[in-house]
């Protein structure tokens, strides 16, 4: 099976608030953290369980991020009263 280089922007609408395991990332620039796109591995809610999936893949050049969605609202959405 042929691996399919994705966009970073579909990736995150497939997987919303999800870790996802990106296989060969390509950046915006060299140093840049602004994902372009890669090679979709494996998805989970919690990155604990993404990152034991990558340690059982022979894969070497991956990446972990986060897709954005509930997540961050949910942060947003804080009060904290000291």
């Amino acid at each position: 099976m042929e691996a399919i280089v994705e966009n970073w922007e579909s990736i995150k609408e497939r997987y919303p608030d999800s870790f996802v395991l990106i296989e060969n990332p390509e950046f915006k620039e060299k140093y840049s953290p602004e994902l372009v796109k890669g090679i979709f591995r494996y998805k989970n809610r919690y990155k604990k369980k993404v990152f034991e999936k990558m340690a059982t893949l022979n894969i070497g050049n991956v990446t972990v991020q986060y897709t954005g969605g509930i997540r961050e609202e949910k942060l947003k959405d804080n009060v904290f009263i000291l």
